[in-house]
């Protein structure tokens, strides 16, 4: 299976490459606002429960705004680079800013997305309280990693359980899809985007498959190792030499994720575009059926019932930038379970409005609820839905925007929402881009 990844990478690579050198030098500008294909906002959005969702939203919004006074005050070309000694300055000066200065950011954007919005919107969605967050410094100063743990004893359900375990991976997809739309809708990503999403891909990825495997080595579990531990243990698999899902098969199921054309693009970004070329911005291919541009994408992420494979497509038409994710569910601890979801961004718009809309159906098990002192038992079918209306100010020189976003979840776990039945709303403002 490996081998047919890396042939993948390599196709999506070698692509991709054709595709730069057909793009005019003048494509490759430095970032500055400018009219799109698609309007895009950069967003910052509020919930009472600081839910993982809103939490994946402005920590990539906060990031674009270093991002843009990063591009205006610092730029990525200090002197002419027409000769060999001034191209291999250019290529140095760039390193080393990259190396001691953006990566520490966008790396500790996504640990601190990790624990926070990640482990901590779980512990905030049962009420949890008293949660003890740590940092290390980000690389090169530290290791770059983190922590959130309850240091008291709490009544939870095993879902509930696993679903603190996971919240910390469970954030790197949902970062990841934001920038993706955004990407699909402008044509275009900046180096600085394309290092956050590396650095959300890796380290989740990195996360699993370094895990030690072996779960009766005296270890204290780290997520993955909790993850697959819990799992089997609620589901009646005690043994850890006779698990229904070892770590092995975590790791071999999330290889998965390494099918996807953004990784490889984002590669691309930060070594060639900007290292290399010392340019900011760079146009990524899509496949073309006419007015309409696709990007597909795989992907296997964590639940309370196991791993759920993801197919995941891209798709943007005129000004409608649409995101279809097919799921299914891995029958290891369960049968026949899986969704679909739906986003639709610019799906209608007036002078003054914009509206996006967000729908998902799904056939899960059931969840348990023991903090709540309730249970819900059996297979069941739910949805959520949910209108983003966009208020453009008149005469804003800022371009400022306001949010309001109102809809319902029934009882049931999808990415990033709450797992109890829920109204769905939040308000913000944004800047349009």
């Amino acid at each position: 299976m490996k081998s047919v990844f890396i042939i993948y990478l390599l196709a999506v690579l070698l692509g991709y490459s054709s595709h730069a050198q057909q793009v005019e030098s003048s494509d490759l500008v430095e970032y500055k606002f400018q009219p799109n294909p698609a309007q895009t906002y950069i967003p910052l959005v509020l919930n009472f429960a600081l839910t993982m969702r809103s939490g994946a939203e402005n920590m990539t919004s906060l990031h674009k705004g270093i991002d843009i006074l990063d591009s205006k005050y610092i730029g990525t070309k200090w002197f002419n680079e027409n000769s060999i000694i001034g191209k291999s300055g250019g290529v140095l000066a760039r390193f080393a800013k990259y190396y001691f200065l953006d990566l520490p950011v966008d790396h500790f954007s996504v640990v601190f997305a990790h624990e926070y919005f990640g482990h901590g919107a779980r512990y905030r969605e049962l009420n949890i309280s008293n949660i003890h967050y740590a940092y290390d410094y980000p690389p090169p100063y530290g290791n770059g990693g983190g922590e959130a743990t309850n240091r008291r004893s709490v009544n939870v359900s095993p879902e509930e359980i696993l679903a603190i375990w996971q919240g910390g991976i469970e954030i790197h997809p949902l970062i990841n899809r934001n920038l993706s739309m955004r990407w699909m809708a402008k044509n275009e990503m900046t180096y600085r985007e394309a290092s956050q999403y590396w650095n959300s891909f890796q380290i989740m990825f990195s996360y699993i498959q370094d895990s030690d495997a072996n779960l009766s080595d005296g270890q204290s579990d780290n997520d993955p190792r909790a993850y697959v531990r819990l799992i089997n243990e609620f589901n009646g698999y005690n043994d850890v030499h006779n698990l229904k899902m070892n770590v092995k098969d975590l790791k071999s199921k999330m290889m998965w994720n390494l099918v996807n054309p953004f990784i490889v693009y984002s590669m691309y970004s930060m070594f060639k575009t900007f290292l290399w070329d010392g340019d900011n911005v760079n146009t990524i291919p899509t496949i073309n059926i006419g007015d309409v541009k696709y990007l597909p994408a795989l992907r296997a992420g964590l639940t309370p019932f196991g791993v759920e494979y993801h197919f995941e497509n891209y798709i943007r038409t005129n000004e409608l930038v649409s995101f279809v994710d097919f799921s299914y569910g891995d029958q290891s601890f369960h049968d026949s379970w899986g969704g679909v979801g739906v986003k639709l961004q610019n799906i209608y718009s007036t002078p003054n409005f914009v509206f996006d809309l967000n729908m998902n159906l799904w056939k899960q098990p059931g969840l348990r609820f023991e903090s709540g002192d309730r249970t819900v038992d059996g297979d069941g079918v739910g949805g959520a839905f949910s209108i983003r209306t966009y208020y453009n100010f008149e005469n804003s020189e800022s371009a400022l925007t306001g949010i309001v976003e109102l809809g319902y979840k029934s009882v049931g776990f999808i990415e990033g929402y709450v797992m109890d039945s829920s109204p769905i709303f939040q308000i913000g403002l944004a800047i349009r881009n």
